[in-house]
């Protein structure tokens, strides 16, 4: 999955948890996160890792790939739908992407 994929998903869904199930993440976890994989780029895959794993690092390596923190995902929602104003900003998903990692690169 890329990031232009999760934002279409965080657009079109009615909640984080409708989320949660169908990608099949833990809702008992203390916080999902997002992490991209070796680099914080635009074409970068990403996957999700409970915090309980991850200790909250920014860079987390599991069986020989590194991984790079982005965001949690609960963040993630609150930064488009209301803290940067993504959702209803007229903005491509390509630009809404791109203005979450510039966010989360110089201001984060």
């Amino acid at each position: 999955m890329k990031l232009t994929n999760l934002i279409e998903l965080l657009i079109t869904h009615k909640s984080l948890k409708q989320l949660y199930s169908e990608q099949k993440l833990n809702e008992e976890s203390e916080a999902i996160l997002i992490y991209m994989k070796d680099i914080l780029h635009i074409d970068s895959e990403i996957f999700f890792f409970e915090i309980e794993d991850t200790d909250d690092q920014l860079e987390y390596e599991v069986n020989g790939a590194n991984y790079i923190q982005l965001f949690p995902l609960n963040h993630i929602a609150d930064l488009i739908e209301s803290d940067l104003n993504l959702k209803n900003s007229g903005l491509s998903i390509l630009q809404m992407a791109e203005r979450l990692l510039e966010y989360r690169i110089k201001d984060a």
